[in-house]
């Protein structure tokens, strides 16, 4: 029952999972024979990984789910800001929550008939590196007030709560609907967007988010709200918007009418378009201006990688992502149909998670508690166990065992990156071979990101501020477009007084890329340029208290084991039967947007082998709402709906009532009107009073 009260700003309840003892005591058993025999196994609390514990559970399997850390997020996870610190001193390949292993137990049961691999029980390279962060890093302060100020702030270290990866839900989304269908959303609370910004040579402009705001606006000339009223409008039908909608369009109750960005496809268009066309071409022929074009592309659409621009004349470098219309499209309309779904008026197409991103995680670890899900923090897996099919020869995985020696069957194992990796030691193939466990993608997109600390806001409003950079707002130009995400105390992400700022930029990693080749000068630059607008108030960079910059790589799934050797040749069979899973690191692109953690942990849920032939799930079935739940909300609905009859059936009687009423005094002046004609004599003359 403690798991379903309400949150509250200072408690935060979770699942309470068993712990292992610290690593000084002589390390015991925690798992019990029950809880040593299930159906799936899964390594690792990311967002993907809770999302999938909580479906299975819900179904009705059986299921234990490890971490190796003393928290739950995994990549995800938010940090006070003494583990901030701590994280970013770090080296790649430790990490001060997560288990310290001096002597691995051997099993603890009879393993014969089965065949043993041997996985790396170290906490293993991270998709986060080249992490650096300095206090006062412009600076403006002795040493002495530099040590007071770090100080004052860890006097609250608790008061922080900063994301490693901040994510942004947009009202309308995929996550957004399973979160309110599977009844997590009780579990969670919401910031929507105040604003959205973009900085421009001028200075901060903000970008006109709905009708009102288009009209209003007070940069735009009057050509360029007309232009952008008659683009919004004529493409209103095909990216599916309540904001942009008449009432006489709207009617009553037509949110559910309306196509989500996933249900538009290239024959719903506009006609004459072509959707394999540049993007910036198509706005060009809608003849919108450039700035508009900026607004609509890297404000509204959110692209993460610069466009060509005729009339700036940027060179675009390789790593580009030219946006095609198509794609342009759907960005425009998960957008624009977001707009007045939640909070007041129309805007808020964006909303952040209250205490971070991690807490979309927890919220699915709590369902799975109720659902007898299993947990166990603190926890590594030292082995893989696999047997094979006598009749078809094929591998499987059937468990695995802890460093503790505990050995917990199981029929699927789903894991994360941190935690699966092939010892090296037992491979027997060449060093060569070896590399090819390399912890991270030679090729790929990965993201530069900068947490910056500071007393003033740089952003204007107060709660979540968004601010996109266009490469050619700054002299020279950016190599690609810089996000920027304000948090401030009301979404929990700091004290009172402080803010949090995300700057971010998308980049290309090509196998001949070193470390040294990675440069955070645009980022530094974007943040200095947000802090020249505080020199008014006397601030300037001196109001910059913190800051840390690293990359964000997601790892290569095909490269957790090494292929060609016999125990690599077994692996690669379980995966292929998917008894075996791996679950991808959060993705690096889109920057502040969540990517396909839906789409991956349906398709985990859907495609394990765990099911017996009455129990195969469908699409429908991935976390769906409970009926006690479905039967409480209907109740609560048809309760609401009495009531509103009730008082539209009181404002009815009132209004008889006062009808009557007037009718009686408008009879009445009548009565007093006649008495008065009476009173007329026959010729015309008034009667004299008596």
């Amino acid at each position: 029952a403690s798991l379903l009260k309400p949150r509250s700003s200072i408690e935060c309840t979770i699942p309470q999972p068993s712990l292992a003892p610290p690593v000084d005591m002589p390390e015991a058993a925690i798992l019990t024979e029950g809880e040593r025999n299930v159906d799936v196994v899964i390594l690792g609390t990311g967002l993907t990984e809770s999302m999938a514990a909580a479906a299975i559970a819900r179904h009705g399997k059986r299921l234990l789910h490890v971490d190796r850390a003393q928290s739950y997020g995994g990549n995800w996870r938010s940090l006070n800001l003494t583990e901030l610190e701590v994280w970013v001193g770090e080296s790649e390949t430790s990490a001060a929550d997560e288990l310290a292993i001096d002597e691995v137990a051997p099993p603890d049961r009879d393993i014969a008939g089965l065949e043993v691999i041997d996985l790396d029980p170290r906490p293993l390279s991270s998709c986060f590196r080249l992490r650096s962060g300095a206090w006062d890093p412009f600076g403006t302060k002795t040493e002495e007030e530099r040590e007071a100020l770090r100080a004052e702030l860890l006097k609250r270290p608790g008061g922080w709560s900063v994301d490693l990866l901040p994510r942004l839900l947009f009202g309308r989304s995929e996550l957004v609907d399973v979160l309110v269908e599977s009844g997590v959303s009780r579990y969670l609370e919401f910031q929507g967007l105040r604003s959205a910004r973009v900085l421009t040579s001028g200075g901060l402009v903000a970008v006109p988010l709905t009708k009102s705001d288009i009209f209003q606006d007070p940069v735009l000339t009057l050509p360029e709200k007309r232009m952008l009223m008659r683009f919004m409008t004529s493409m209103a039908p095909f990216v599916g918007s309540l904001a942009f909608a008449s009432p006489a369009q709207l009617g009553v109750d037509q949110a559910h009418k309306l196509r989500a960005p996933t249900e538009i496809g290239v024959s719903q268009g506009p006609d004459g378009v072509d959707f394999e066309e540049p993007w910036s071409q198509f706005l060009q022929r809608q003849k919108l201006s450039a700035r508009l074009q900026e607004f609509l592309t890297y404000a509204i659409c959110l692209w993460d990688w610069a466009q060509p621009q005729e009339s700036k004349q940027l060179v675009i470098m390789a790593q580009a992502e030219v946006l095609s219309t198509g794609e342009g499209l759907r960005c425009l309309s998960r957008f624009v149909s977001s707009l007045g779904l939640h909070g007041k008026g129309t805007g808020m197409p964006l909303l952040y998670p209250m205490y971070g991103a991690s807490e979309v995680a927890q919220g699915f670890t709590r369902m799975c508690a109720l659902h007898r899900g299993i947990y166990a923090l603190r926890t590594s897996v030292t082995k893989l166990l696999a047997s094979k099919d006598p009749d078809t020869g094929a591998w499987r995985a059937a468990g695995v065992v802890t460093h503790r020696g505990e050995v917990v069957r199981a029929s699927a194992v789903i894991s994360s990156c941190d935690h699966f990796l092939q010892d090296k030691s037992s491979t027997e193939g060449s060093e060569e071979e070896s590399e090819q466990t390399s912890v991270r993608a030679d090729e790929g997109m990965a993201c530069k990101r900068m947490i910056v600390f500071t007393n003033r806001s740089l952003l204007g409003d107060e709660g979540v501020n968004l601010c996109v950079v266009p490469p050619g707002a700054t002299e020279p130009a950016l190599a690609n477009v810089v996000q920027v995400l304000q948090l401030d105390w009301a979404t929990g992400a700091c004290p009172r007084g402080y803010h949090v700022l995300h700057l971010s930029q998308a980049m290309r990693v090509s196998q001949g890329t070193s470390d040294a080749e990675v440069s955070f000068d645009d980022l530094e630059r974007v943040l200095k340029s947000l802090l020249s607008h505080c020199v008014a108030d006397g601030a300037g960079p001196n109001c910059c208290l913190y800051r840390c910059s690293y990359i964000h790589q997601p790892r290569a799934l095909d490269r957790r084991w090494t292929r060609g050797t016999p125990a690599g040749d077994i692996l690669d069979a379980c995966a292929a039967g998917r008894t075996l899973v791996l679950a991808a690191d959060p993705s690096a692109v889109p920057q502040l947007l969540v990517g396909r953690e839906v789409v991956e942990a349906k398709s985990i849920f859907l495609d394990l082998p765990i099911y017996g032939s009455a129990e195969v799930p469908t699409g429908n079935d991935f976390l769906r709402k409970p009926a006690h739940v479905a039967m409480e909300e209907k109740s609560s609905a048809m309760e609401d709906l009495e009531h509103f009859n009730e008082q539209m059936q009181g404002a009815s009687s009132d209004a008889q009532v006062s009808a009557a009423a007037a009718s009686l005094d408008t009879h009445s002046s009548g009565n007093d009107a006649d008495a008065a004609d009476a009173s007329v004599c026959a010729d015309g003359k008034v009667a004299a009073p008596e």
